[in-house]
């Protein structure tokens, strides 16, 4: 303990340290950890089918979960998924989630969807809250939203504004030593590669219209949209129904 307190001593007042040095203080550290961890899950086949299911729960606001099956994150369509999912309710008020189900409805706060590409499954999840009589509209918008891009895929108006809206924001993340570790982090356990930060603009910026509508048709699966409500929602399905 008494070694790694002069190594950390050393670097904070160098501000800096050598490959060699560091290897060193890494050895030290990590010297006692077992060569392999516990076993991993396996692999997990998403399966669903469009439908409700709630869990009965009595407060005056109901919550849903809703999703399908997506895409690994080394699959060679998760970018056009990624710009494809900004559009349809990646968060800001331009999303058409968002669009439909808050600012024309007023039906919820805030609505979302995004790609979880985890290890052994790859899903494609959203959320919205809603007050228990209003939830049932708010879950037909979803899905009617979710089949029209299904269907349609976006505009060029819309791609262009999501392609400048995500190259203009990603620098925007590295504004400070942590932030940028835990992207790297990240890059790390997605096993991207050591120049990702500088291509990754250039990935987003050369999707076409043609890709995000082939993607659409792919990646969106109304057949397979499930719906988890917590509360007490008025017109919906009760559990085994």
């Amino acid at each position: 303990e008494g070694a790694l307190a002069r190594d950390r001593v050393h670097v904070g007042a160098a501000g800096a340290i050598s490959p060699e040095k560091l290897a060193e203080v890494m050895d030290k550290l990590l010297a006692d950890l077992p060569a392999e961890g516990l076993p991993q899950a396996p692999d997990v086949d998403v399966e669903t089918e469009a439908g409700v299911t709630v869990v009965p729960f009595d407060v005056p606001q109901s919550v849903a979960i809703f999703g399908h099956e997506g895409l690994a994150r080394d699959d060679p369509d998760f970018f056009p998924a990624f710009v494809l999912n900004e559009i349809l309710g990646g968060g800001g008020f331009e999303a058409r989630l968002m669009e439909e189900v808050r600012e024309k409805r007023g039906l919820t706060y805030g609505v979302y969807s995004y790609l979880v590409p985890k290890d052994h499954a790859a899903l494609y999840l959203g959320r919205v809250s809603s007050a228990n009589d209003r939830i049932a509209d708010a879950i037909d918008v979803i899905r009617d939203e979710w089949t029209k891009m299904a269907e349609n895929g976006v505009t060029e108006e819309e791609l262009e504004s999501a392609k400048t809206y995500l190259t203009g924001a990603y620098p925007l993340r590295f504004d400070g030593n942590g932030r940028i570790a835990n992207i790297l982090v990240g890059m790390q356990m997605d096993d991207l590669p050591v120049d990702y930060v500088n291509t990754r603009n250039d990935k987003v910026r050369a999707i076409t219209l043609e890709d995000i509508q082939r993607v659409a048709a792919r990646v969106l699966r109304p057949e397979e949209l499930r719906f988890v409500v917590v509360g007490q929602p008025d017109g919906l399905e009760t559990p085994g129904q």
